[in-house]
């Protein structure tokens, strides 16, 4: 038991010992400084990188929704008895294709599904007018009939 006791005093002894000495502390002060310093830097550059890309995957979105309520709301505006309109177009998902050509060169296409649409319109009570703003957001988006929405 005196052999382990002295053991446990002589490593404390000698981390007192060491904290005595100038040196040993500025290098222990200054190397865990420049850690810290080490890990708010690389903190600093990764975070950015990914709020990044996920603004900028959720303002194409909005981009996508935007256009194709701008499209649709020319379509149908002309549509017999349709009158004042407005368009909301929600975006599924934006697929990705990457492909590599002789592996030279690498190309993105961004493909929208368009998860739904409703429609507010004038006109839009009559079901003649409903079933034609249907069918024509139907074939243009590519989407089921049940996906879109008529009102007046």
């Amino acid at each position: 038991m005196n052999e382990k006791t002295n053991q446990k005093k002589t490593a404390l002894f000698d981390f007192r010992g060491l904290l005595k000495n100038q040196k040993a502390v500025k290098v222990i002060i200054y190397g865990g400084g420049a850690l810290i310093l080490l890990l708010f830097i690389a903190d600093m550059f990764s975070s950015p990188k990914t709020q990044q890309a996920e603004y900028t995957t959720d303002s194409v979105a909005a981009d996508c929704e935007k256009q194709l309520e701008q499209k649709l709301e020319k379509a149908i505006s002309a549509i017999d008895g349709v009158g004042a309109l407005t368009i909301v177009v929600t975006i599924d998902s934006l697929s990705e294709t990457v492909y590599s050509e002789k592996g030279t060169s690498v190309k993105t296409v961004i493909t929208p599904k368009a998860r739904g649409v409703a429609i507010i319109c004038e006109g839009g009570d009559d079901i003649v007018i409903k079933q034609k703003i249907v069918e024509l957001v139907s074939r243009v988006l590519g989407i089921s009939s049940t996906r879109i929405s008529v009102t007046n």
